[in-house]
């Protein structure tokens, strides 16, 4: 029986080589890919439909308008080519509300959003269990933007005795102000987007007159700046997905409005060829998006749907 040398320096130098040949041999990774669709209701006429919340089994929320100017708020199951089945009409008509909008929605089906009261001014809402509660501080002014799987919403409420617009978190019981720079402080500050592990996207109108975006991990004790650069005018930041891709609107130099994705730490931008100023307001797990694009029916309600099928 022959003898056998180990020769550890031929094992490493085999292995360096195995490691190079694999980087060499490493695909680079490719900017992701965009395909829009037209977000419309099976069988039903409309004016507009605004998508704004898609949670992972590709339900939406937003709202619809009909061809007779009925204005509702919605739920439904979406295709990838953007055609809502299964509608499901979320109208609140506490004291006389109207013109319910959803904004968010989570795995359950848990919707939030606005009405506007009697009075005409905003009130955050929680949809669940066919039930509607409001959501916002008492007496203020309130949006809600987005629930996760906890029940935790983000949203904006203005304080009634300095007329400023504040970020909010609330736990179902506590309102905690969200407010991520002191440059933000007498502007506007939206919370907009939570994800399952509580990661919050935050934005402001900061003053020099330009949006800042910004992530907290901690509810709030402190904040990432994630500005698109190339988007010169500012970064509106809408919906987190639980791997921390984002979504937003870009406002570019020329004053319009450009989709954006935050996915593997870089941003890239996509418009909808059928209209200017595209804003990306949901996104789920999948990277699927959805939005708006353009000015809406003659120039008048404020968009029209899309549904983003996104590639990598």
């Amino acid at each position: 029986m022959k003898n056998r040398k180990y020769v550890p320096g031929l094992v490493v130098v085999a292995l360096v080589c195995l490691c190079v040949a694999a980087q060499a041999q490493a695909p680079k990774p490719q900017a992701p890919t965009f395909t829009l669709y037209d977000v419309s209701i099976k069988g039903v006429s409309t004016l507009e439909v605004d998508s704004y919340g898609i949670n992972n089994k590709n339900v939406i929320t937003g709202d619809y308008i009909l061809t007779d100017g009925t204005w509702h708020g919605m739920v439904c199951t979406i295709t990838l080519k953007g055609v809502c089945s299964k509608v499901t009409n979320v109208d609140d008509t506490t004291s006389g509300a109207t013109k319910t909008q959803g904004y968010g929605i989570n795995t359950k089906g848990d919707v939030v959003g606005y009405y506007l009261n009697s009075s005409g001014l905003t009130q955050g809402f929680l949809y669940s269990g066919g039930t509607f509660t409001d959501i916002g501080p008492s007496g203020d002014v309130s949006i809600a933007n987005a629930i996760n799987d906890k029940g935790l919403i983000v949203g904006a409420y203005t304080d009634p005795n300095t007329s400023i617009q504040y970020g909010f978190l609330y736990d179902g019981t506590n309102y905690t102000k969200l407010l991520p720079s002191s440059s933000c402080a007498g502007t506007a500050t939206q919370a907009w987007g939570i994800n399952n592990k509580d990661w919050i996207t935050i934005y402001c109108l900061n003053s020099g007159g330009t949006y800042d975006g910004y992530i907290t991990k901690n509810k709030g004790k402190t904040y990432t700046k994630i500005d698109d650069s190339s988007e010169t005018d500012g970064t509106i930041v809408h919906k987190i997905n639980s791997t921390g891709s984002v979504c937003g609107t870009g406002i570019n130099s020329s004053g319009t409005e450009d989709g954006i994705l935050y996915y593997g730490g870089k941003w890239y931008s996509f418009d909808d060829s059928k209209g200017t100023d595209t804003r990306a307001d949901g996104l789920n797990d999948k990277l699927v998006i959805v939005g708006r694009y353009g000015a809406g029916p003659s120039g008048g309600n404020g968009g029209y749907g899309f549904l983003a099928v996104t590639k990598k």
